[in-house]
């Protein structure tokens, strides 16, 4: 009797081991080909990239491979490095208290000197734009609030973590993260970067949604906040833009009488109107490659907040809508990393990384399609800036290892 029990608890742990076999062996598998449609997606969109910059570049038949087309393909060789480099770093090396805490020292000390610079160093620290979000050495730049998109990312997911670990739930969550945020946030005020912070204030959205909190909190926080924000939008049309002083408020109501009027004008609401118009001459299949009009200075910043104005004008709303399938597909891979991630921190950091590129995505195309009010956030990849692309391939990278070292 005892042999036959013995034999069949033995049979039951062979089964137990067989099945657990079989489901580590489905998701390797599974890893495995989400981490080659990954780097298929981004192979894909750094040749786009290329062929689009180039394309901003040929003016009249004539082709110039001019400074933005030379600077873009050496933005995109450091940021493919970068991606490599991180791909090969264990993502766990992150979820580590002092780590988390040189992150924060030094993005307080990366703010301050950005601060402080802006007041004593104008030749280095300019304003641009009105903002002072911009590190100048001659003709290379660097725009530190868009790099420490990737810490501030980190720094939550580790506390996130930590809430899931001590069950914390509903508005103890909120307070425990809020305190990090407040800090990135009085920094980038003082910038006056209104864009980049309303990107940083999704991004924790986006990761605090997938909390503890409760769903009713959520609903409700969601409609207050609309509720306030079209509030504030209505307040500021009903005033008109000739009774406003800020620059910013009479971008918000120039672009709420677009929105509501179709008039953009020929001032604040200019650019608008032409990247508009850029669309609309694409229709359904595009001028053709190289054959846009609108780079020829009549759309300001083209080549960065508004290129996907030269998409929309050559490729037309099949070429928009093949880049936005595969910024989809890769957001859908970020967050089945999430899901298969055996542990807090990297589901966390893999839904931090999903939230921080397709909301910076869905944020430049509303612009570009006059939704949103011009933030100044640049396409995923495709935009020209060295920053924002070497920021984007090093949380991919990330996201790559993490299907690696799950």
């Amino acid at each position: 009797m005892e042999n036959n029990e013995l034999l069949l608890n033995s049979e039951s742990m062979d089964l137990n081991m067989s099945k657990t076999k079989s489901d580590e062996s489905e998701r390797n598998k599974r890893k495995s080909i989400r981490k080659k449609i990954i780097l298929a997606i981004l192979f894909f969109l750094v040749v786009v990239s290329i062929i689009n910059m180039y394309s901003t570049c040929i003016y009249n038949g004539n082709s110039y491979f001019s400074n933005p087309i030379r600077n873009h393909i050496s933005f995109l060789s450091v940021s493919v490095l970068a991606f490599i480099i991180c791909a090969n770093i264990n993502y766990m090396t992150y979820n580590n208290s002092k780590f988390n805490g040189l992150l924060l020292l030094g993005t307080v000390g990366a703010f301050s000197l950005m601060l402080f610079g802006s007041k004593f160093l104008p030749k280095y620290i300019p304003v641009i734009n009105g903002t002072t979000g911009w590190i100048r050495f001659g003709s290379f730049g660097l725009q530190p609030s868009e790099f420490l998109k990737l810490p501030f990312i980190i720094i939550i997911a580790h506390l996130l973590s930590k809430c899931e670990e001590k069950k914390r739930e509903n508005f103890s969550i909120i307070f425990y993260v809020i305190p990090i945020f407040t800090i990135f946030a009085i920094f980038i005020h003082f910038q006056n970067d209104l864009g980049t912070l309303v990107h940083y204030l999704v991004i924790l959205c986006f990761m605090l949604f997938f909390t503890r909190i409760d769903m009713k909190i959520i609903v409700f926080s969601i409609c207050s906040v609309f509720a306030i924000f079209f509030g504030l939008l209505y307040y500021i049309y009903s005033k008109g833009e000739q009774n406003l002083d800020s620059y910013k408020l009479k971008r918000i109501s120039v672009f709420m009488n677009g929105l509501l009027k179709n008039e953009y004008g020929d001032g604040i609401g200019y650019q608008i109107g032409q990247s508009i118009l850029a669309f609309g001459n694409g229709g359904f299949l595009g001028k053709g490659y190289a054959n846009g009009t609108q780079k020829y200075s009549y759309l300001p910043e083209i080549r960065t907040d508004f290129i996907l104005a030269t998409v929309g004008e050559e490729f037309g709303f099949v070429g928009i809508f093949v880049i936005l399938i595969l910024f989809l597909l890769l957001f859908n891979l970020a967050k089945n990393t999430a899901m298969d991630t055996n542990n807090y921190f990297g589901k966390y950091l893999a839904i931090g990384i999903s939230g921080f590129v397709i909301t910076q995505m869905i944020i430049n195309l509303y612009v570009v399609i006059g939704i949103l009010p011009v933030l100044g956030v640049p396409m995923p990849i495709l935009s020209y800036g060295g920053t924002s692309i070497f920021t984007i391939f090093l949380s991919l990278g990330i996201l790559t290892n993490m299907n690696f070292n799950n």
